[in-house]
């Protein structure tokens, strides 16, 4: 099992005003927990390379002393990162539905590959073939529900403040992207991907979501109390696109596999 090198923050969290919190924490652009903030960020932007992790720590790390070099400094890739985690959002927060809904319980119950496939089923944006979720799904599985997170917190704030500015001190409706959240607020993000994370193995399954061997996990002592995500109503269209699925389908093309012709 592995957990996070995040240090807990110095007094107990807990987000009862959803409101107030996104109000007051985007209206400025301090960072206000850096020492969360950035390991967190490390963690969620390279999972699984330590070298890139450290120096994408130490590049945030830059920002607190010299801000004017923020926007030379931009971590590469940003911008697919974010479209990759918008993805991976979507799946995570679908499989939670059809968990909070009690779906497929006689076809084996919720599964990524479901969600997958809802996801592909409604999204015609380029990019979101069955094939190329699950490539993204490997690459940011093990940090999964932090990335939903903080995906879910973005797309809160957008719809919210789409049409009320955040201040001369605040972001724009444009730097209103998941990076950005669980940089300005690592404890609600962190606190979201808890109940997430607890999401990963439901009650009644023998299959976890994730696997509990290479899933970066929260720190048991993080001082913030979980926050419980929505969940929404899975449409008729939705079951039906279900019921259609053919299990095992991950969106690679059918082969035909030559069998040995005995001599």
């Amino acid at each position: 099992m592995r957990v996070m090198e995040i240090p807990p923050f110095p007094r107990k969290i807990e987000i009862p005003d959803i409101n107030y919190l996104l109000r007051s924490r985007l209206s400025q652009t301090t960072v206000l927990w850096p020492n969360q903030a950035i390991p967190l960020l490390g963690y969620m932007c390279c999972p699984n390379d330590a070298g890139e992790r450290h120096a994408l720590m130490q590049t945030l790390r830059s920002w607190a002393t010299e801000p004017e070099l923020a926007r030379k400094r931009i971590p590469r890739n940003l911008r697919r990162l974010q479209h990759e985690w918008l993805r991976i959002g979507d799946i995570v927060h679908l499989d939670w539905d059809l968990v909070a809904g009690q779906h497929q319980a006689r076809r084996g119950g919720p599964s990524i590959g479901k969600a997958i496939g809802l996801a592909e089923a409604n999204t015609k944006s380029r990019g979101t073939s069955a094939s190329s979720l699950w490539e993204h799904w490997s690459t940011y599985k093990d940090v999964a529900p932090l990335v939903a997170a903080a995906t879910l917190i973005c797309a809160e704030a957008r719809t919210r403040y789409q049409q009320q500015p955040f201040g001369p001190y605040g972001l724009s409706h444009d730097q209103l992207i998941p990076f950005q959240m669980a940089m300005l607020m690592p404890d609600f993000v962190l606190a979201a991907a808890l109940e997430f994370e607890r999401s990963t193995v439901p009650d009644g399954y023998t299959e976890p979501v994730l696997d509990p061997q290479t899933l970066w996990r929260i720190p048991m002592d993080i001082s913030v109390v979980s926050l419980e995500p929505p969940s929404r109503k899975i449409r008729p269209q939705d079951l039906r696109i279900l019921n259609d699925r053919r299990a095992g389908n991950r969106g690679r093309a059918n082969r035909q596999t030559a069998s040995a012709v005995p001599s």
